[in-house]
C-alpha cells in the first residue's frame, strides 16, 4: 500500500489525523483486504480509498499451498499485466515470506528457472512490501498467525540490481508504523553483486546477508553463475572482508549442491579454501541445500550431508537447509510465474 499517498488524502480531504491511526490499525494489525473492512473510516473515505488507492498494488491470481509441508505460493498479476510469484514458508514455529524483488532476471544463473524469464522490469518498493502485506492478510484470514515474522529477498530477481527499491521496501517492513519486522529478521541475498555491498552496509547494516555461492571455483562459477565474469570471488572476498569490518555482521554462503557438478571433495577443499583466505571468516556460515532439479526431484541427501561432513571436518560452520515447497515449485530457483 502506498502509505504517502493516502496520507496526502486525508490531508487533502482536511479530515483529522486520527484517521491516519485508524488507517494504520485496520491495514497493518487487522490485516484487512479491502476499504470495506475498514469500519472505523467515513464511508465516502472508504469507497474513495477503494476506488482510488487499492491496499495491494497487484492482483491475486493464483494460490496454491504444498501437500508436503506448510509452504504455499502465490501468482500476482501487476497493474502492467506482467506477473511474479511469492512465498509463504514455515522452516519453523513462525512465518516467514520470500519476496521477489524483480521480474524475471537477468543473470542466467544455470540452475533457476527465474533465470530462463529473461528480465522484464524491476518492482518497486510498493509492489516489494506488498507481498508481505498480502500474506499477511492470508495468515490472518486463516487464522494462521498474528504475524508474519521475517522476511527474505530470496524470490524472483537479484535484489542489489534493483537496490534503490529493495532498500526502501525493507525500511518500509520495518518501520514500527507499518509491519514493524524488525531489521535483523530481513534478510538480502545476492548472487555476488560485489560493488552494492558497501552501500549495503551503510544503508541496511542491521539485516542479514547472504551470498548466493554455489561453487569456490571461478571458472566453474562463471558457467554455473554468468555475473561471477563481471565480479569473481576475489572481488567478492574483498567486498566481504569490507562489509564485515563496517558491519561486524555474520553473514551466509547459501550453496545448492548439484552432483558430480559443484558437490566432489575437491569442491569441498576449494569452498573451505576460499573461506579461509577471508579476514575474520569466523562470520562466514555455510547453507547447504539440495539443488531442485524439477518437480519433486532434487540432489539426493546423502551427497548433501557428505558435502556438509567434509566441511565440518575442515573446521567450517555448516546447516543443511530444508528444501520447501518443491511440489508445488516454490523451492529456491524455482520461481518462474507459472501460471
Amino acid at each position: 500500500m502506498n502509505f504517502e499517498a493516502v496520507k496526502q488524502l486525508i490531508k487533502e480531504e482536511g479530515l483529522p489525523s486520527f484517521r491516519l491511526t485508524q488507517v494504520r490499525e485496520a491495514v497493518y494489525k487487522r490485516g484487512i483486504s479491502s476499504w470495506k473492512e475498514a469500519s472505523s473510516l467515513p464511508e465516502a473515505l472508504r469507497e474513495k480509498l477503494e476506488k482510488e488507492y487499492p491496499i495491494l498494488s497487484f492482483k491475486v491470481s493464483k494460490i496454491v499451498c504444498s501437500h508436503q509441508d506448510r509452504t504455499a505460493k502465490a501468482l500476482l498479476t501487476l497493474k502492467d499485466g506482467l506477473q511474479i510469484e511469492t512465498v509463504l514458508l514455515k522452516p519453523q514455529d513462525s512465518w516467514s515470506v520470500c519476496v521477489s524483488s524483480q521480474v524475471g532476471c537477468a543473470l542466467h544463473c544455470s540452475f533457476c528457472s527465474t533465470g530462463k524469464m529473461g528480465f522484464k522490469r524491476d518492482l518497486t518498493a510498493e509492489e516489494i512490501a506488498d507481498q508481505v502485506l498480502f500474506w499477511f492478510q492470508y495468515v490472518r484470514k486463516e487464522k494462521l498467525a498474528e504475524r508474519i515474522s521475517s522476511v527474505v529477498f530470496m524470490g524472483m530477481g537479484e535484489p542489489l540490481l534493483n537496490y534503490v527499491q529493495v532498500v526502501e521496501a525493507a525500511r518500509n517492513l520495518s518501520n514500527p508504523d507499518y509491519l514493524n519486522i524488525g531489521a535483523r529478521h530481513i534478510s538480502v541475498s545476492t548472487s555476488g553483486i560485489a560493488d552494492k555491498l558497501h552501500k549495503l552496509a551503510i544503508d541496511l547494516p542491521q539485516a542479514n546477508l547472504a551470498i548466493s555461492l554455489h561453487n569456490a571455483d571461478n571458472a566453474e562459477r562463471s558457467k554455473l553463475m554468468p555475473v561471477n565474469r563481471k565480479f569473481d570471488l576475489d572481488d567478492l572476498k574483498d567486498a566481504l572482508e569490507e562489509y564485515i569490518a563496517m558491519t561486524g555482521r555474520q553473514v551466509f554462503l547459501e550453496y545448492s549442491v548439484l552432483e558430480n557438478v559443484n558437490s566432489r571433495p575437491e569442491h569441498v577443499r576449494k569452498l573451505a579454501d576460499w573461506i579461509y583466505s577471508i579476514k575474520d571468516n569466523y562470520l562466514l556460515h555455510v547453507n547447504l541445500i539440495a539443488c531442485n532439479l524439477g518437480r519433486g526431484e532434487k540432489t539426493p541427501e546423502r551427497v548433501v550431508k557428505d558435502f556438509a561432513s567434509g566441511l565440518k571436518a575442515m573446521g567450517i560452520g555448516v546447516t543443511i537447509r530444508k528444501s520447501m515447497g518443491n511440489d508445488i515449485l516454490a523451492a529456491c530457483g524455482q520461481l518462474a510465474a507459472h501460471k
